[in-house]
């Protein structure tokens, strides 16, 4: 991948294993490695990756994400950790234990501007956030367009999401356009992630 402008990613890790599983599985994009700090002159980098090892970490993450796009990387797999990472802020959460695929796919999605969370995590925030749990200054949906999110959210194209309301491809295509207008995103991903900021 090349990436824009000499972009660089700086990839925050005192220990050095979640930068070595990321540079293994992105070896075409530039990273450098920082301990706990961002580098005030010299390179800008325009995308962070935080290694989360312990609770200390997830102290430091909102700094980071203030700063810049922060992906979490996490040597764990906990099920509030997506939670937690969307709450300081953070742009995506991946886990070292996923395929250096998935890895790279998702780290050069975020270099394109698409938050870098799991389906399944995404699913799961945005089902809290339709339920009422989460925050309620989010633009208001229908009820077919909150169905529509759900379903986004759980991976669905758009044949499948036609197949589920019982509706034509195309008219399922217009539902989502119309969906992403009205939140102001311009894709999916950010449209689950919309839903899950506000």
């Amino acid at each position: 991948m090349d990436e824009p402008n000499g972009a660089v990613v700086a990839v925050l890790d005192v220990s050095g294993a979640v930068y070595e599983a990321v540079r293994s599985a992105c070896p075409d994009i530039t990273m450098r490695r920082v301990g706990r700090r961002m580098p005030t002159t010299g390179w800008q980098p325009v995308l962070a990756i935080f290694a989360i090892y312990g609770p200390d970490d997830w102290k430091r993450l909102p700094r980071c994400s203030r700063a810049l796009p922060t992906v979490v990387v996490s040597a764990g797999d906990s099920s509030e950790d997506a939670s937690r990472a969307l709450m300081a802020g953070a742009f995506g959460l991946l886990h070292t234990g996923l395929p250096a695929s998935a890895l790279r796919r998702a780290i050069a999605g975020a270099l394109k501007g698409e938050p870098a969370y799991s389906r399944a995590a995404l699913g799961q925030q945005i089902k809290a956030a339709l339920n009422g749990t989460m925050a309620t200054n989010r633009p208001e949906l229908t009820p077919r367009q909150r169905e529509i999110v759900a379903l986004i959210a759980r991976g669905a194209s758009d044949r499948e999401i036609g197949g589920r309301l019982g509706i034509t491809t195309s008219t399922a295509q217009k539902h989502v356009q119309g969906l992403l207008r009205r939140l102001d995103v311009p894709n999916r991903a950010a449209a689950v992630a919309a839903m899950l900021g506000r």
